[in-house]
């Protein structure tokens, strides 16, 4: 039993691999392209990757994803390969390595600092799974796809819009050995993109600089830490740069079927990574400036668009947004609300760095504020200038540029990743004729980037220990995961949630290791709109403070009424919020009756907020508050009203209304008003309405860590909620909201 788990995960990453191989070569062989052995192995593999995504996302998409059709797209794709024979590999390819001492001695470094490394690796692939975002929405989304046997509209998480082409690789691996299978497969991503790196300095007849660039690459500490687990920017970066390689090969040999191919990966890096667009742009310029015609580039953009486009038809199915969560202003949904992209992007953008002039410091050696480092020796990148004097290197710089471009975008040293190779090589090739300064940067950076060394000068994510036994599962999974907090929170909510129960938390949680939909705070409008009404809860027991306007006139029919903010307001996270509008004749409330239409721009779908008598609710702008957003009732006949009165948070004081009504043309002109505003005085507990808002959307859980603002609230005053405690361990109390 203990030996079968073991062999699980690597059954299936293998499985998965040599599918990828297979559809790989059989594509190579349709391209005639004169690959070499190391070649072969790196590029096929990829390109198989992307093409048995799209396998995987016709499954999917067709809704019979079921393990047996899982299984047979692996049969049939591996067999394919070994019936037509192109799995072979082509006859080993002498090098032309340097017949020198020095070269002697860089050759047995490379070797050896390549092996310690993999035996450093392996076991942690291996092991069982446990990364923050591999074990929450990376595999947390394959899990659910293939519980669903497919594809199912996600509101409550944004990530399940990102493209998914390296998940979908996983989503085989995952479904025949479980976490570690995927893990595995995206090692096997990094030992291709490795490879491709050595093969291409082979090709350029410069051998020691491609391994030098490859061990650069692999013995990074965030891409050794991103390649062992669930991630993509591994299989981000073998995508990249297979792009770079198969425009190289169609550059010696103008044959459309390598174009092809190159838009099938240039589509797939998209896939794969949104920020990866600008693989694209450059194989588009690439085309356009070598054959000085346009059928390459509409060849590239074709089979660009083959395996980019399902999952911008996906988004625009599920999400309203063909690119979501990003452009939300443009493609307003009720989804994911532009403020909370605002300042996820933003926060991407600073992390907690405050200069950043100090980031090149920081992602290379220091990692504070950052979540990792990319080595020391990466300070000396600008060595790559030096090989502009060549035009490989000045192509390598070039596509590697684009890529560095986007990296402002999310200054995490692993969104470095996918430039990396491109960065590296230049930096080889710019050192190539000296050989001990190679040699010099291989050792000094494979000994600062040993995990005994790195954390003396820097604490990032990176590997730590050697878990063997975890991975040959004499130290069992569930014993090993358990030293996790993170897991047991998501084995609490497993044993304690029926299966179709929602828990709602205010940070995430590894849900690659429950069934249960968990709802995060920050990752989808509906989770946020719940949240509101919590934290509106915490904030507030005995009173609160607000703004109340009141807009008065003489009594008039009216059929319909809008309330204008008007104001240009200072602070871009200032939204406009409405707890609620009474609408008032002869002092007495105006009944709301059926007929009545509701809306707003922006957010028009959560207007009913406004009108639902909850003050626990409110309708958000979510967006910046701007001159022209408004919140409108159609009576459906005219109704006669002489008051309107607005309640609105504190805070926001920069907000500033007007009313208006349509006049006998259709048009929305002013009403002459008298306008109080005074401070806003509500007594009373909102707890119990925030849990019962909970409640009437289908949530009936929260999941509370002790660190979350608020959990001693819950703790003491639980009943005053209307929640009953589940289960309480690990820093962490599980409540179930009381009907």
């Amino acid at each position: 039993m203990q030996m079968m788990q073991a062999i699980t995960p690597l059954l299936g990453a293998a499985c998965t691999v040599f599918a990828c191989y297979s559809l790989g070569s059989i594509a190579v062989a349709w391209t005639k392209a004169p690959l070499r052995r190391i070649e072969k192995l790196a590029l096929a593999f990829v390109l198989g990757a992307s093409i048995l995504h799209l396998l995987i996302f016709a499954a999917l998409a067709l809704k019979i994803a079921y393990p047996e059709v899982i299984v047979a797209i692996l049969a049939v794709a591996s067999y394919a390969g070994i019936f037509t024979r192109n799995v072979r590999l082509p006859e080993w390819d002498e090098m032309r390595w340097p017949a020198t001492k020095w070269g002697a001695a860089l050759k047995y470094c490379c070797a050896g600092v390549a092996l310690v490394f993999t035996a450093l690796y392996f076991p942690h692939a291996w092991a069982p799974e446990f990364s923050p975002d591999g074990s929450s929405y990376h595999l947390g989304l394959v899990a659910r796809y293939l519980r669903a046997h497919g594809f199912e509209q996600v509101t409550t998480n944004m990530y399940s819009s990102l493209g998914g082409g390296v998940e979908l690789v996983f989503l085989p691996a995952f479904a025949m050995g479980g976490h570690s299978a995927a893990a595995l497969v995206h090692f096997v991503f990094l030992v291709a993109v490795s490879l491709a790196m050595f093969a291409y300095g082979a090709r350029l007849g410069k051998p020691v600089a491609g391994a030098v660039a490859a061990l650069l690459m692999y013995v990074s500490p965030v891409v050794g830490k991103d390649g062992v687990s669930a991630y993509v920017d591994a299989g981000a970066a073998a995508a990249a740069f297979s792009v770079y390689y198969w425009l190289e090969l169609w550059m010696l040999r103008l044959d459309m079927r390598l174009l092809a191919v190159t838009g099938v990966l240039a589509g797939y890096c998209f896939a794969t990574k949104y920020t990866l667009f600008v693989v694209t742009i450059y194989a588009l310029a690439v085309a356009a400036w070598h054959a000085r015609t346009i059928k390459p580039v509409l060849c590239v953009a074709c089979f660009a668009v083959l395996t980019a486009a399902p999952w911008t038809i996906k988004n625009w199915i599920y999400a309203d947004n063909p690119i979501a969560p990003f452009a939300n202003e443009v493609f307003r949904n009720r989804y994911v609300h532009p403020e909370t992209e605002r300042a996820w992007r933003l926060n991407m953008q600073k992390y907690q760095v405050e200069n950043r002039w100090i980031l090149p410091l920081e992602a290379t050696v220091r990692g504070r504020g950052l979540d990792a480092v990319v080595g020391p020796i990466f300070l000396l990148a600008p060595l790559g200038l030096f090989a502009l004097r060549r035009a490989e290197g000045r192509r390598l710089m070039a596509a590697g540029g684009l890529i560095l471009a986007t990296y402002l975008s999310n200054i995490s040293p692993r969104f470095l990743i996918p430039a990396l190779p491109f960065l590296s090589l230049a930096m080889a090739l710019a050192v190539q004729s000296f050989l001990p300064t190679m040699l010099l940067l291989v050792l000094i950076h494979a000994i600062t980037s040993w995990p005994q060394v790195l954390f003396r000068y820097s604490n990032p994510w990176a590997l730590r220990g050697m878990p063997l036994k975890a991975a040959l599962r004499v130290t069992p999974a569930d014993e090993y995961l358990g030293t996790f907090p993170g897991y047991r929170h998501a084995r609490m909510i497993e044993n304690h949630v029926p299966a179709a129960g929602r828990v709602l938390t205010f940070a995430g949680l590894p849900d690659a290791y429950t069934s249960r939909e968990i709802l995060v705070s920050y990752q989808a409008a509906f989770n946020e709109e719940l949240i509101d009404a919590v934290y509106l809860g915490i904030f507030t027991r005995d009173q609160r403070w607000g703004r109340l306007i009141s807009f008065s006139f003489p009594e008039r029919s009216l059929r319909s009424i809008r309330i204008v903010q008007t104001a240009v307001v200072p602070k871009l996270d200032e939204q406009w919020s409405i707890h609620e509008v009474h609408l008032r004749r002869s002092g007495k409330e105006v009944p709301r009756r059926p007929e009545w239409r509701l809306d707003a721009f922006p957010s028009s779908w959560a207007v009913r907020r406004a009108f639902d008598g909850a003050q626990v609710t409110r309708w958000r702008s979510w967006e910046t508050a701007s001159p022209g957003m408004y919140v409108m009732v159609d009576f459906g006949r005219p109704t006669a009203i002489d008051e309107v009165r607005v309640e609105m948070p504190e805070g926001e004081w920069e907000t500033r209304m007007r009313l208006e009504t349509k006049d006998e043309r259709g048009m929305w002109t002013p009403l002459t008003t008298k306008v109080r505003e005074e401070g806003n005085r509500l007594t009373g507990s909102f707890r119990r309405e925030a849990t019962q808002q909970m409640h009437s959307n289908g949530v009936d859980y929260l999941f509370v860590r002790d660190e979350d603002y608020g959990a001693s609230s819950f703790a003491t005053d639980a009943a005053e909620w209307g929640l009953t405690m589940l289960a309480l361990e690990h820093g962490a109390a599980l409540y179930q909201v009381k009907p």
